[in-house]
């Protein structure tokens, strides 16, 4: 059984939010939750989404529909964004059971998604080995982010399953 569950964001959630911890050599790879919710809140196309543990948000990350074509493998792609797991709850094998949830989470809010894409920093090697585990393929794309280049990394939900 899970420990962890999804939920669309809701402004219930914005404290546990805040005072999320994120240690310094993650800071160069995503951003805090409070620091993009509100942008995202106001988009129309961004949709914040909490990891909860029972009561509690252990990890926060943005679904984007319609991002820039550099980031998607094809029209329908939803974008994974700033995505992150506070500190205090690393290394208990919660952000792979999120991203293991996550391709059904999307069936079930975006059923015309038919791909979940995401940019992760070459360098990050922690992230790459979760999403490789978790089902996500390097698609050969890549762009230059504010830190360096970054890998273009699908679930394609019209094929695959995720990994047990």
């Amino acid at each position: 059984m899970s420990q962890v569950k999804l939920f669309m964001y809701t402004d219930e959630h914005y404290e546990q939010c805040d005072a999320f911890i994120l240690p310094e050599e993650q800071i160069q790879f995503t951003t805090f939750p409070t620091e993009v919710v509100s942008e995202a809140v106001s988009n129309p196309d961004k949709f914040p989404v909490v990891i909860k543990k029972e009561m509690e948000v252990v990890g926060f990350f943005i679904l984007h529909l319609n991002p820039p074509k550099t980031y998607r493998t094809d029209e329908r792609s939803v974008l994974l964004r700033a995505f992150s797991i506070d500190a205090r709850h690393q290394q208990q094998g919660y952000a792979k059971e999120a991203m293991m949830q996550l391709p059904a989470f999307v069936n079930e809010h975006f059923p015309e998604v038919t791909a979940i894409t995401l940019a992760v920093n070459k360098k990050n090697i922690a992230a790459k080995s979760l999403y490789f585990k978790t089902g996500y393929v390097d698609t050969l794309q890549s762009v230059m982010g504010p830190i360096g280049e970054q890998h273009i990394l699908a679930f394609d939900l019209q094929k695959e399953t995720a990994p047990q």
